[in-house]
């Protein structure tokens, strides 16, 4: 019985199925799926096979795509009487929730976020303020970027509040 040589081609398409790039598509060297790599849509951690887009959109729940690379969070309020202008203070409280939302998703903010805008809700008595902010999954988070700077501003600082 004699045994066969690996050819120079059966090597290449041996080591192109096993370089990183097939396996974070999830294909071999012929882009058919590879049953024994796991499907980023279905991984608890998309992000971990290089798919970070995924892990955003799945862990952001007013985000409508499969892929995206920031965080949405849409928060419904009363309309205002004086008009459509909301102050910036509830811009900042609003920001901040999302942030706060984001953080507990395993999301890891990489900016302060910022207002995208404002549609009428269904119900005709109140307004959808959309927020947005870029984002990176925690579990490939670098450490510069597990870091959450918290600032408070409140105007009783320094105040006692026990009596």
């Amino acid at each position: 019985m004699t045994a066969k040589k690996a050819t120079p081609a059966a090597n290449r398409d041996k080591d192109a199925a096993s370089s990183p790039a097939a396996r974070v598509a999830g294909s071999d060297a012929t882009g058919a799926p590879d049953p024994a790599q796991p499907d980023p849509q279905q991984a608890q951690f998309p992000s971990a096979l290089g798919a970070p887009e995924v892990e955003i959109a799945k862990r952001s729940q007013d985000v409508d795509e499969a892929e995206a690379s920031e965080h949405r969070k849409v928060f419904v309020v009363p309309r205002n009487p004086q008009g459509d202008d909301y102050d910036d203070d509830m811009h900042r409280r609003n920001i901040d929730a999302m942030r706060q939302a984001m953080l507990l998703q395993g999301l890891r903010p990489t900016e302060d976020g910022h207002f995208v805008g404002a549609e009428d809700h269904p119900d005709g008595q109140s307004v959808c303020l959309t927020y947005a902010c870029s984002c990176v999954p925690a579990a490939v988070a670098t450490p510069e970027q597990s870091v959450v700077w918290v600032t408070v501003e409140d105007q009783h600082a320094g105040e006692r509040t026990d009596g």
